[in-house]
């Protein structure tokens, strides 16, 4: 391994700290508790939630003893059922970096193949697959399950260390559906946000010669001259 794919290996596994997305808003901090502690003890819980409000904003900071534990809560923890949800993990690390949500046709980049090969059970993937994934698009990492699901297996039964490619692909693909959702529900927020706005500015109070108020709604686009 090359020292700066070392070097990137290294900052990639050496949280201990994992994102717990997807969790439901009805569910008390012990079931979340209780769920993750199916993967070993844990140090720490954080949910998060509005500071004006109060109010939980759907996922917590889980911080495990150390690093291996933090990585199996990534590979056994996520999709874990949780009052008709499946938790979505990835460590934390990652998920402050992330910017926004992959194209189609962008490479997926050498820290996100990094991150998949480290949640790869088993021997990780060689260096070279690493790379050689790091530059490829989602769309062609899709174009690499196109034989189905059943020859898939096939192959990864008899062909030696694709079964770990394989899943480093599958961890990317699931990464970037993660980023995707994540930026199309942030986006219908700004845009409800946006549409409140535009109607309270859309209604506006008249007061006529008698001191009475009446409220009449305004286009948004303007009003016409008479």
């Amino acid at each position: 391994m090359s020292m700066s794919l070392a070097a990137a290996a290294a900052n990639c596994r050496c949280s201990r700290v994992v994102f717990v997305g997807n969790i439901p808003f009805h569910a008390s901090e012990k079931e979340l508790r209780d769920a993750c502690e199916l993967i070993g003890p844990i140090r720490s819980l954080r949910l998060s939630a509005d500071p004006a409000t109060g109010k939980r904003k759907g996922y917590a900071f889980v911080e495990y003893p150390d690093d291996e534990t933090a990585r199996s809560a990534c590979r056994n923890l996520g999709g874990h059922p949780l009052r008709g949800r499946e938790l979505r993990v990835s460590l934390a690390g990652r998920h402050y970096r992330r910017r926004r949500a992959l194209g189609d046709h962008e490479p997926v980049g050498l820290e996100d193949a990094i991150h998949a090969a480290s949640l790869v059970s088993g021997a990780p993937p060689p260096d070279s697959v690493t790379r050689y994934l790091a530059a490829r698009s989602l769309r062609e990492l899709r174009a690499l399950q196109g034989e189905g699901p059943d020859t898939t297996k096939l192959l990864e039964e008899h062909v030696p260390g694709l079964s770990a490619v394989m899943e480093q692909v599958r961890h990317l693909l699931d990464m970037a559906a993660a980023d995707k959702a994540a930026e199309e529900a942030k986006n219908k927020k700004r845009a409800a946000a946006a549409d409140d706005h535009r109607a309270k500015l859309a209604k506006v109070e008249v007061e006529d010669g008698d001191g009475f108020k009446d409220k009449i709604a305004v286009s948004a686009v303007g009003v016409a001259c008479f």
